[in-house]
């Protein structure tokens, strides 16, 4: 199995497309290409942090359909965009 690390931008919205495991999907664009993304590994989080055109770096690897499946992300610059209540 080849892992691959990148770094770019979510191009599309975020969507769930299965509740029974929990799968998510989005585009990742880079300064080379698009890769259409699966996350299953702490997917509900997933959709909590990430928006689109937010900055994202991911390590994964390549299934049969040569998706990239998200082993582990990280979503740049969010805590900004948090409110915090007093």
């Amino acid at each position: 199995m080849e892992y691959v690390s990148l770094k770019g931008t979510i191009n599309s919205a975020v969507k769930v497309i299965s509740f029974t495991p929990y799968l998510v999907r989005f585009e990742l664009k880079t300064a080379e290409q698009n890769y259409n993304c699966l996350v299953a590994k702490d997917a509900f989080n997933f959709v909590y942090l990430a928006e689109e055109n937010a900055p994202i770096s991911i390590f994964g690897h390549f299934n049969k359909r040569h998706q990239l499946v998200v082993d582990k992300y990280h979503v740049k610059n969010v805590i900004q965009k948090l409110s915090v209540v007093r």
